[in-house]
């Protein structure tokens, strides 16, 4: 055998023991490159909504990760200027600077400035309202206003005023009351916030009633669910949303079947679209979210072969699926078309059952065969569930600032008033006339 130099066999020696360092120091590395992983999995696992995922692209790479803002094509927000309300001449008779006397002036700049008016205090007002009886059955009547409710000593729009900010801007009481102090020199006490936005929540019950009437009549809605916690239990807030944009609110101790026989009774009505949580499999006519479908199948650290396979077959069955309803065809051939695909995604889940990589991917589009286009029965409605997602970001929101209510009459109280202001904001209408009209109906001038 070759003898090699001292010196070389050092060396030799020093690069061995390099080896098993990076060696080593490249296991411990891939240990914690796992331990991160799971980590982010938690925020970025196939139930995030995209308006978390800042980090996740496609399979194939072509949207850029972390991608944020609008999305291409959108409007910019440069606003127009509006026709003035008033025009004041503004002059000068003297130079400032050598106190010359100006004369005629040469030329106008005009500058649109928009303002808001002074603050307004706090206004008292008496009403003296009559009594009668009725000459032909002898009851005692006493004469309504429309701005004089029967019960406490508040105004309409100032109790519209404290539900927009609770609710709208999602102010806590204590913001509310220093609010109203510093605005209006108007004194009132957290707890007395409270009382008035208990008094507005059940006046919003007969509204709220006919609300829940038209979800259940609707000929499709959306639903969803999210952590809504209750004295610091843990509760469900639901949210439902229809095809006109009605929305419910819903706030209970289960996220269980129970909740959607409440809402839709023994008798379903109309279609369903849904992220395919089990509880909503009993429904008779569902629509799977095909979005939620995409992250699940995206979902891969180092695709295979096959799970890239079926990525993409995915991905292209969603292309044409949006491009067909995007023509808005004729309903014989939505029929027919849904019977067409039906038939090729079984014919694509038989497939990638068979392979170990894919196979739980594949039962998961199994798991609602029947229910991936249900949508083409349906003109309108969307693949996808995002306007349910869309609707409950809101008080996903509002969780985070309350952390919890404090009472289960609070958590009621807040389904009455949310779905209201929700269903009016999405209807284009303005949620404080709404408001107050309701308020004025329920408190002023019923004679119950």
């Amino acid at each position: 055998m070759q003898q090699w130099p001292p010196e070389v066999v050092r060396i030799i020696q020093q690069f061995e023991q390099r080896i098993k360092e990076l060696e080593e120091e490249n296991k411990q590395l891939k240990k914690r490159i796992t331990q991160l992983e799971n980590k982010l999995r938690i925020h970025e696992s196939p139930h995030t909504p995209p308006s978390l995922q800042r980090f996740k692209g496609k399979v194939s790479g072509t949207n850029p990760p972390g991608k944020r803002g609008a999305p291409p094509g959108h409007h910019g927000a440069t606003r127009n200027v509006p026709e003035p309300d008033e025009i004041i001449p503004v002059t000068m008779d003297t130079c400032p600077r050598c106190g010359s006397y100006l004369g005629q002036a040469v030329g106008i700049e005009s500058r649109t400035i928009e303002e808001l008016p002074p603050p307004q205090k706090i206004q008292v007002t008496q009403y003296d309202l009559h009594k009668y009886v009725c000459p032909g059955c002898g009851c005692e009547i006493t004469a309504r206003h429309q701005d004089c409710q029967m019960v406490g000593n508040l105004g309409i729009r100032l109790m519209t005023q404290i539900s927009m900010a609770k609710f709208h801007q999602r102010g806590v009481l204590r913001r509310i009351q220093e609010g109203l102090q510093g605005q209006n020199g108007f004194l009132i006490s957290p707890k007395g916030i409270h009382d008035v936005l208990l008094r507005v929540g059940d006046a919003c019950i007969p509204e709220y009633d006919l609300l829940k009437q038209r979800i259940w009549q609707a000929l499709w809605k959306h639903a969803d669910e999210t952590v809504m916690p209750v004295i610091g239990k843990h509760w469900w807030l639901w949210i439902f949303r229809s095809n006109t944009d009605d929305v419910l609110v819903v706030i209970r101790p289960s996220r269980g079947k129970k909740v959607l026989e409440e809402i839709f009774g023994s008798n379903p009505q109309g279609a369903l679209v849904n992220d395919g949580y089990p509880g909503y499999r009993w429904l008779p006519v569902v629509q799977r979210c095909w979005a939620h479908l995409l992250r699940e199948i995206d979902d891969l650290r180092e695709p295979s072969e096959h799970e890239q396979l079926l990525s993409e077959e995915i991905h292209k069955r969603f292309d044409l699926l949006k491009e067909f309803i995007g023509k808005d065809p004729p309903m014989e051939e939505r029929v027919r078309q849904k019977e067409i695909w039906d038939g090729e995604l079984q014919t694509v889940v038989n497939k990638h059952l068979q392979y170990l990589d894919t196979c739980v991917k594949a039962q998961y589009i199994k798991n609602g065969l029947g229910c991936w286009y249900t949508c083409l029965l349906y003109p309108g409605m969307q693949p996808t569930n995002n306007l349910a997602e869309q609707a409950i970001r809101e008080h996903v929101i509002m969780r985070k600032i309350i952390g919890t209510f404090r009472s289960e009459r609070g958590s009621e109280n807040y389904q009455y008033i949310a779905s209201l202001l929700a269903t009016w904001k999405l209807q284009g209408k303005n949620m404080s006339e709404e408001l107050e009209n309701l308020l004025r109906r329920e408190l002023c001038l019923s004679m119950s």
